[in-house]
């Protein structure tokens, strides 16, 4: 059993790999996000599925000695002050490697939002890389991969049908997640 599986193992939780064979590069959307815990259950589930996932995070947050975690972990900094810059940044990254799973959270944030980032979107498509559904469900003490879902050139159009996938999981603080319903209600999504 490996490290990972040890942990989740302990903690009473296991990792469920539901689309198959896990491509060299691809970028993982992770939901729902709710909690900081998260990121705990989602990285050693992608270590016990044999994944080495990758981040972003604020640039800010690099600082001695907590870059040095960060990066260990799979951390890749990024500028958030420009529009693009951060999608260009990803795709550079993508581009510079052979194996690369990037984990984005649509969500954004921990708490309630009334739509999802399209980030996730937009770097899959310039990478030219899949896009994988994962998900964390804390009422099967499951994280894993769903699937890969084929991105159109319709970002919104996309984002609801990802979203309907999503109704069956619970994150941590349930009420705190944008469900699909009110995302087929709003206009502007």
């Amino acid at each position: 059993m490996s490290f990972a599986k040890l942990v989740l193992k302990l903690m009473g939780w296991k990792a469920d790999n539901r689309m198959g064979e896990i491509p060299p590069k691809a970028v993982v959307i992770a939901v729902p996000h709710t909690s900081m815990w998260d990121f705990v259950y989602g990285y050693f589930a992608w270590r016990a599925l044999g994944v080495r996932p990758k981040f972003l995070i604020k640039k800010e947050s690099f600082f001695f000695p907590l870059g040095i975690l960060l990066r260990s972990l799979g951390g890749i900094p990024v500028d958030r002050s420009g529009k693009n810059t951060v999608v260009n940044d990803v795709v550079a990254e993508f581009k510079k490697t052979d194996r690369l799973i990037l984990t984005i959270t649509p969500e954004g944030t921990r708490g309630p939002v009334k739509r999802w980032k399209n980030g996730f979107h937009r770097i899959s498509k310039a990478a030219g890389v899949p896009m994988i559904m994962g998900f964390i469900d804390y009422e099967t003490k499951t994280a894993g991969l769903l699937k890969e879902y084929k991105l159109t050139d319709d970002p919104m159009k996309d984002m609801v049908e990802i979203m309907k996938y999503y109704t069956k999981f619970k994150g941590k603080y349930p009420d705190d997640f944008y469900l699909p319903g009110e995302a087929l209600a709003d206009p502007k999504v």
